[in-house]
């Protein structure tokens, strides 16, 4: 359980999103069994990947928790509460159970989630090791979210317009705000060698362009408005949530080298914005 709470954030990233796009490609019609086995599925399947990464980052993470981040020195792998062994065997046995549950729902969330474990693996693993390459970090995660929301949507059994709008959004904002989380890690990122958006355009440059993102989606949302079939809430809640998160992270700008500081606007003000945006959508087909 320690190491499930460590990584408590595939619930937010992945797991939330393919729940919210359950309820839009079945219009609400779903029962409870069906909710229990995608979030089962997903959160399994996305404890895997992250678990994964602890394992195949264990030296780096130590060696970054010494220039600063005291974050990642909070893993229990980390810190020799779990041993490799044991979270080796738990890796292996949460991706096969979410794997086994995603196909109890239908082949659709059966691949989804089959893609996004061997994008995961692709992820931490030489000779590819995509987390450290410029660009390919941000994209992977974000086509890791897409086949989370497209496993909700297969458990919906409905690609609509609306469902293609949800991934869009989700894409942007993960591409646009997902970036920032890795300015905490600025330092040992630098030292290890990993090419992320911070290490390579700067802390400054990084939160300008989440911003950009996050005022292209909310201007995006129109087009879900009058184009999709969206009521007026859509672009209503999504330029307000946006404007909230914009105004949230402006101060990263001037205070990016204050780790502590940036780790809780990050983690306790940024995050829970990002899961409010993504029940936007929801709400534009509610209201």
């Amino acid at each position: 359980m320690e190491c499930v709470a460590s990584r408590k954030i595939v619930i937010f990233i992945y797991t939330w999103p393919a729940l919210i796009c359950l309820f839009i490609a079945s219009r609400l019609m779903v029962s409870v069994p069906e909710v229990l086995l995608l979030v089962s599925a997903v959160s399994l399947t996305g404890f895997a990947v992250y678990f994964y990464n602890d394992i195949k980052d264990l030296e780096d993470d130590i060696k970054t928790s010494e220039l600063g981040n005291q974050v990642k020195s909070l893993k229990p792998l980390g810190q020799g509460r779990v041993s490799k062994e044991l979270l080796t065997k738990f890796t292996a046995l949460s991706a096969a159970l979410g794997l086994i549950l995603a196909s109890l729902l239908n082949i659709g969330v059966l691949v989804s989630l089959s893609l996004y474990l061997i994008l995961g693996i692709l992820y931490s693993t030489e000779p590819f090791r995509f987390k450290k390459r410029f660009i390919f970090k941000q994209l992977i995660i974000a086509f890791g979210c897409v086949l989370s929301i497209l496993a909700g949507a297969f458990a919906g059994r409905e690609i609509s317009p609306l469902v293609i709008f949800m991934v869009l959004m989700d894409f942007a904002l993960v591409i646009g705000v997902n970036p920032i989380m890795d300015i905490p890690d600025l330092l040992g990122d630098k030292a290890m060698g990993a090419k992320t958006m911070p290490a390579v355009i700067g802390p400054l440059m990084t939160v300008r362009f989440a911003i950009a993102m996050l005022a292209g989606v909310a201007g995006g949302t129109i087009i879900g408005y009058l184009g999709l079939g969206f009521s007026i809430a859509l672009p209503v809640l999504m330029t307000l949530t946006a404007g909230a998160t914009i105004y949230t992270i402006m101060p990263l700008m001037r205070r990016y080298n204050d780790i502590a500081f940036t780790n809780i606007l990050l983690f306790k003000r940024t995050v829970p914005l990002y899961l409010v945006m993504q029940l936007v959508p929801l709400a534009g087909i509610l209201f």
